[in-house]
């Protein structure tokens, strides 16, 4: 499963990434920190899946990568990875087209076994879960 990391936190990509590689048939092909970077990025690459933050450089919204993606590319795959933990911007992110939303401070582990639950089957050529 091919995976990038759009984050304006380099620690975030450092950190998050570094969890993914010890994930079976994950291979985190780059990381961006703004939108017209993801843009160009999930272009170029094509992943499987893009976990973008909320909120990225410069103040620009992640929901815009969200809203691209969703409209250009049905079948990719977004979770969100942000440090927002607001009930309505989950609500509003998931019903936008997220697939998964995960807190920052405290479900890193929980958004790499989501992931890897996902490459897993992916790779056993299995419907996701």
């Amino acid at each position: 499963m091919k995976v990038v990391l759009i984050d304006d936190s380099h620690a975030v990509q450092r950190s998050f990434g570094s969890l993914l590689a010890s994930v079976a048939h994950v291979d985190v092909v780059g990381c961006a920190e703004s939108v017209a970077d993801a843009l160009a990025l999930i272009e170029r690459q094509m992943p499987d899946l893009v976990v973008l933050d909320v909120e990225l450089r410069g103040g620009e919204l992640g929901t815009e990568v969200l809203k691209h993606v969703v409209r250009a590319y049905p079948g990719m795959q977004v979770i969100v990875l942000s440090n927002f933990t607001w009930r309505a911007m989950r609500q509003e992110l998931l019903a936008a087209g997220a697939h998964a939303y995960f807190d920052k401070s405290n479900e890193f582990a929980l958004a790499r076994d989501w992931i890897a639950a996902r490459a897993a089957s992916a790779y056993q050529g299995t419907a996701s879960p």
